[in-house]
């Protein structure tokens, strides 16, 4: 299970090609994706604002159509009860039978009658027609008769009354012409009508709809707050008297945000209420929540793709230009190192040439020898003749063996030298350039240095370079000196001054980049390729200039370059 999570971090930390390429494209999925989630996100707020206004109309919607139906429910039996008490004939209102007959009409044409009375002006009940013996019964004290003598008409609270069941009842009151006399005819209906016609509302199983009075007294039953004729338990319920629209605002019920709205009833002491607790964004279309969820997983899934395809194309361009880079540095190093060597050509010539010289001589002088002596007496000339051949070919040999090593494409292995030797060697190739010029070399070695260990030829081949250029800079008869120092325990320092014409300030920051250089024939590469060598081999330079006075070109090399990784 851990092991390819382990490769994963190996390959991590170190490929670092692996690593660009997974930082890359996690760094632009992420700032890829942000501005899908702030589409997304404000594409959802945006649709959740309409869903929530969608509701809000819907929910005043409904409870309008609900308000109307209520109103047209009692104000259709209002206009029929006014028609009857004032164009039906008077015996219809004192003879039982007449009454019964109107009452057998009006309740097959209206829904919901229970009973019908006639009651006079003392507040008694003279006629009675319906389930209950409530005939001759006394309601002058009842606060809708005490009404009804300033009123027309009236529309009742839910009430118990003598029947002791939920109900209201529609009073209309007509004048007789005499002594101020009048007559109430009153019909009663079961709150049950009631109950159905606020259930028409479409509600959800957490939302509530019902009736309440002025007095917030429930007319209804309520999932949430009881039964009918019970006190609604809604403080911050502000109901307006005279509002005739729809009022929604949000209110928090059983510690969630719910809504709250109602609406007056016309010619009724009712308020029409609704609780709402499921919340709007809960009625937004399955088919965002479901199909935008799958549009941004593709989109995402897409934007990952073609990140990854896109940087894995361009950080293998890198790589491969990288690579591409690299060889032709290390071709330019060869080259470098090639172009040295014919720098060299003249002082190895010199020096070839003297040790030739003396092989010649000795070689004719031997041939004389042969020619006119006897060998026999001549047996130990012939011998100190034959140890001086071989070691003139012995420094032949050193000589060729150190310029082919020098001219190596690929010299990468370590050994251990003295670097007052090695740097003596590199002035012995171009020694009679430096003689030519009149250049004075000063040597201010520290002695008992220890050896280092590191690759010799590309040391040289740097040193080379950089006496090169001292010697190139300086004038006829100038002077170039060459200092070593052991400053701690595990690092030497090599300072090479010349006195020549210094480098300005505003070029010695480009001194070490590729392809920048101040002579008229340079590549620009010596100082890069010698920079890069210096590194590769755990050491530093530096150089320090100023114009007209000269500059000090400073290398700093471990003497155990294992001893370097380790602290």
């Amino acid at each position: 299970m851990f092991n390819p999570l382990r490769q994963f971090l190996t390959k991590l930390t170190e490929d670092r090609y692996f690593y660009l390429k997974f930082r890359l494209i996690l760094l632009n999925t992420f700032f890829a994706i942000i501005p899908l989630g702030i589409v997304v996100t404000i594409t959802y707020l945006w649709i959740y604002q309409i869903v929530h206004d969608e509701f809000r109309n819907n929910l005043k919607w409904q409870m309008q159509e609900t308000r109307h139906s209520l109103e047209f429910f009692i104000s259709e039996r209002i206009s029929a009860l006014k028609f009857i008490i004032s164009s039906y004939p008077e015996d219809y209102f004192t003879n039982e039978k007449k009454f019964y007959k109107l009452y057998s009409d009006f309740k097959r044409e209206f829904e919901g009658i229970v009973d019908m009375g006639i009651v006079n002006s003392k507040g008694i009940q003279t006629l009675y027609v319906g389930p209950y013996q409530l005939k001759g019964k006394d309601y002058s004290q009842t606060e809708w008769f005490k009404d009804m003598t300033l009123r027309t008409e009236y529309v009742t609270d839910v009430f118990l009354g003598y029947r002791k069941i939920p109900h209201f009842s529609i009073i209309i009151k007509k004048d007789l012409p005499s002594n101020g006399d009048f007559r109430l005819l009153r019909v009663s209906i079961n709150m049950d009508i009631l109950q159905r016609l606020v259930a028409n509302l479409e509600l959800g199983s957490q939302d509530d709809v019902f009736l309440i009075n002025r007095n917030k007294i429930l007319q209804t039953n309520s999932k949430l707050f009881g039964n009918a004729l019970e006190s609604l338990k809604l403080p911050f319920l502000n109901i307006e008297a005279d509002s005739k629209n729809i009022k929604i605002y949000d209110i928090e019920l059983n510690k969630k945000q719910a809504y709250i709205a109602y609406g007056t009833i016309k010619e009724t002491p009712w308020i029409l209420v609704t609780t709402i607790c499921s919340k709007p964004y809960e009625k937004i279309p399955s088919f965002f929540t479901k199909e935008v969820t799958l549009i941004s997983i593709f989109s995402i899934a897409l934007i990952f793709f073609v990140i990854t395809s896109s940087i894995n194309s361009l950080v293998n361009r890198v790589h491969k230009a990288d690579h591409e880079r690299e060889i032709a540095i290390a071709n330019a190093e060869h080259a470098d190192k090639l172009a040295s060597i014919g720098r060299l050509a003249a002082g190895v010539a010199h020096e070839i040439n003297n040790p030739l010289a003396i092989i010649n001589e000795k070689a004719g002088l031997m041939k004389d020898l042969l020619e006119y002596g006897d060998i026999s007496q001549n047996k130990e000339r012939f011998i100190q003749l034959i140890s001086s051949i071989q070691d003139s070919v012995t420094r032949c040999r050193t000589i060729t063996h150190r310029l082919l090593s020098f001219s190596k494409k690929i010299d990468k292995a370590r050994e251990d030298f003295y670097i007052n030797e090695a740097i003596q060697e590199v002035i012995g190739f171009i020694e009679k350039e430096i003689q030519a010029k009149g250049i004075k070399i000063v040597y201010d070695f520290e002695e008992n240095l220890p050896k280092i260990t590191t690759d010799k030829g590309q040391l040289q081949q740097v040193l080379l370079n950089i006496i090169n250029n001292a010697v190139d800079v300086v004038d006829i008869g100038g002077q170039i000196e060459i200092k070593t120092k052991l400053i701690d325990d595990n690092h030497i320092k090599i300072s090479i001054k010349d006195n020549g014409p210094g480098i300005p300030k505003d070029r010695l920051k480009h001194i070490f980049e590729p392809f920048y250089t101040t002579k008229k024939k340079g590549t620009g590469l010596g100082l890069y390729i010698s920079y890069g060598i210096i590194k590769k081999l755990g050491g530093d330079i530096k150089v320090m200039s100023e114009v007209g006075k000269g500059s000090i070109f400073s290398i700093e090399m471990p003497v155990n370059p294992e001893m370097e990784e380790i602290t």
